[in-house]
């Protein structure tokens, strides 16, 4: 029993619970801002602890900026928020069930069910974080015009972080989700964050035979991209051997630094092909004239 005392005591002490209000401002920050839902949708806000404490969230509170810019309409954390473990993210929301039908949700246990948000409104708004001491932890002043300027409409897409590091108010340091995470990513590691990747960027395709007969082995091609950042726009298209294009896979999609697509070696309107080779054509590029191209060369094989 003294054996067990003694190791529970040293873990609280490793754990290094912060009951009181955080120590530093951006010890928690605003990581991720939905105000522009889907019709039928709800709001949401996604926070961050960047710190190795557990931070008692008891006492905190989510606001905005008036139209005199003071902070208003405070919200108090629920008493049922708990704490925020290092490295976690909690979402703040009114709406759970439709956040969970909305988007890919990895960990209900992240959600934070508030009765009612401050507004957030979809053209202009600032989402104010406030520790328990009402001190600012963070604060978001954000503009519709963060969203990516290729994307043909804004409804149901995310704002996300890029880096931890950077500034909140740093407009560069927002980006819209990435199409292939469902355009928002609630509770988990945002799509646009910063990543390593290849200093020119690559596309993979694997396997480079497959037969979609739905026997449960090969039966689509995965095509997978590495950036070394988010914030290109994908067009994946496929032609048959006499380059005559058959089937636009992917149009428009806004990528984040990693993803995948997948093709199930159908034409439009899902039309049966032919087994033989294909030639997959991806083109990315950015606000800033970047471009990439790439093609490449996999085959569809059918059972006889």
């Amino acid at each position: 029993m003294k054996l067990l005392l003694f190791y529970l005591t040293g873990l609280l002490a490793s754990l290094q619970i912060c009951a009181q209000p955080a120590t530093l401002p951006g010890a928690v920050v605003i990581n991720e801002i939905l105000f522009n839902p889907k019709s039928g949708g709800s709001d949401y806000i996604e926070i961050y602890n960047r710190t190795d404490s557990i931070i008692n969230l008891k006492g905190w509170q989510i606001a905005n900026r008036n139209a005199a810019g003071a902070v208003g309409s405070i919200k108090i954390f629920p008493s049922l928020a708990g704490v925020i473990m290092p490295g976690a993210y909690r979402v703040l929301t009114e709406e759970p069930v439709i956040i969970r039908q909305h988007y890919q949700v990895r960990d209900t246990a992240t959600f934070i069910p508030f009765s009612t948000l401050p507004s957030y409104p979809d053209a202009r708004g600032a989402v104010v974080l406030l520790d328990s001491g009402n001190t600012i932890a963070d604060e978001v002043s954000y503009l519709e015009t963060w969203h990516f300027a290729l994307l043909n409409n804004n409804e149901g897409v995310a704002l996300e972080r890029i880096g931890f590091n950077q500034p909140s108010q740093d407009a560069g340091n927002w980006h819209s989700a990435a199409a292939d995470a469902g355009y928002g990513t609630p509770g988990y590691r945002n799509s646009q964050q910063g990543s390593a990747g290849t200093p020119t960027g690559s596309i993979t395709i694997e396997p480079k035979l497959f037969s979609p007969d739905n026997d449960g082995y090969n039966d689509y091609a995965i095509i997978s991209y590495n950036f070394p950042e988010g914030g290109y726009v994908c067009n994946i298209t496929v032609f048959n051997i006499l380059g005559i294009p058959i089937k636009l896979l992917v149009r428009s999609a806004v990528c984040g630094p990693t993803g995948f697509f997948k093709w199930d070696g159908s034409g439009e309107q899902g039309k049966s092909l032919p087994a033989g080779a294909y030639i997959v054509f991806t083109e990315v590029f950015d606000l800033h004239g970047k471009t990439k191209r790439f093609k490449q060369v996999l085959v569809l094989a059918r059972k006889h």
